[in-house]
């Protein structure tokens, strides 16, 4: 009974960290009704000590971002290349994403694209395949995305280990439902600043960090960090939630755990029996629904002892016969912040196709 107690207080407490955040350990505290030494204690110590970390949700509509899928397949004598080229999108392209994948040899990314912008980019792309840099490439928006914390019911906080009994029934708290879901809108003027993306920014490095610290990285007035965070941040819905992510740090280097793409065509009742599927699977995950395409993609991470469940319950969803399922290649992943370079105070979103193909072209010299 009393380790039901204590499950049934973790759970209450990974649900109030993703609606106000890690942060404010006194107003998780008034929330859950646990001690706020006992909250500040597993928020600062035990769950990052067991791997968990906390993400903001940040809602890429009310920055005037649309998130796009990017499938990318580079020329075979430029493999070695390819991690080079991925980084000056990130850095330059507002590329936010990327995942290398088995057995076949392409990469998987996201790329959070200024409204109306999609034409431009697709140029940028056309051109590198004519470079001869690209195989091949596909890009389109995603209208629906899902991230969904990890489901802390089949954690062993004791051994720190996964277990495939349930502590704790669906009755007693409400989990399995996706966490938080970001639709695409078209906001051309979006109302941002400088400071709200750099708070954003930071918050994606270390969702744990003070606006003291954070006032010292960036060289701005604490003050001034707060009021931005409160009104704007917080107060136009930038950052919707936060999400708890099981993620250990080289866990799929390691192969402790292993990353999965699911990339399949979805009508609704597909994706229904994959909710209910979903439910039974505890680990953080990613998903989005192109209309566009009719296309469904999952990505999440999992420890390599619950690979063959995972499988077979992926198989129960009956995906259609041109569904894809690939491995994460764990040496080629990475994950950026928020594009806020790209953000001009005066211009708004800036995209200079010239000088991206330039650090390609630099990038492709030094590799």
């Amino acid at each position: 009974m009393m380790l039901r107690r204590a499950m049934v207080d973790m759970v209450r407490l990974i649900k109030a960290i993703e609606k106000v955040g890690p942060r404010n350990a006194a107003l998780i505290a008034r929330i859950t009704g646990l001690p706020e030494r006992t909250v500040r204690y597993w928020i600062k110590v035990k769950l990052p000590s067991l791997g968990f970390v906390f993400r903001p949700v940040v809602d890429e509509s009310r920055l005037g971002l649309v998130k796009h899928l990017m499938r990318i397949r580079f020329r075979d004598d430029l493999g070695h290349a390819a991690l080079s080229v991925l980084d000056v999108l990130g850095r330059r392209a507002y590329l936010t994403y990327y995942a290398g994948l088995m057995p076949h040899d392409e990469f998987i990314a996201l790329v959070d694209l200024p409204v109306n912008m999609e034409d431009e980019y697709k140029s940028l792309l056309h051109e590198l395949v004519n470079a001869g840099v690209l195989d091949s490439y596909e890009l389109y928006p995603l209208d629906e995305v899902w991230k969904t914390s990890t489901d802390v019911r089949y954690f062993d906080f004791n051994r720190g280990t996964w277990a495939l009994d349930m502590v704790v029934s669906d009755e007693e708290v409400e989990v399995g439902a996706r966490t938080t879901v970001i639709k695409r809108t078209d906001c051309e003027e979006p109302s941002i600043d400088k400071i709200d993306l750099l708070i954003i920014k930071e918050l994606q490095k270390d969702a744990l960090q003070s606006f003291t610290q954070m006032a010292e990285t960036l060289g701005v007035n604490e003050a001034t960090l707060r009021y931005h965070y409160r009104e704007h941040v917080l107060g136009r819905g930038m950052i919707s939630g936060y999400v708890v992510k099981w993620h250990p740090w080289g866990s799929l280097i390691r192969g402790d755990a292993v990353g999965l793409v699911l990339l399949s065509e979805v009508d609704e009742k597909m994706f229904a029996r994959m909710l209910d599927v979903l439910a039974k699977i505890p680990f953080n995950r990613f998903e989005g629904i192109s209309i566009e395409r009719a296309l469904y993609i999952l990505i999440m991470e999992i420890p390599t002892s619950w690979l063959v469940s995972t499988l077979k319950l992926i198989r129960d969803v009956r995906p259609p016969h041109g569904a894809e399922l690939a491995f994460i290649d764990g040496l080629r992943i990475r994950r950026f912040t928020v594009p806020y370079e790209l953000y001009d105070g005066e211009a708004g979103w800036i995209f200079d196709k010239r000088s991206i193909c330039a650090e390609v072209d630099r990038a492709l010299s030094l590799a």
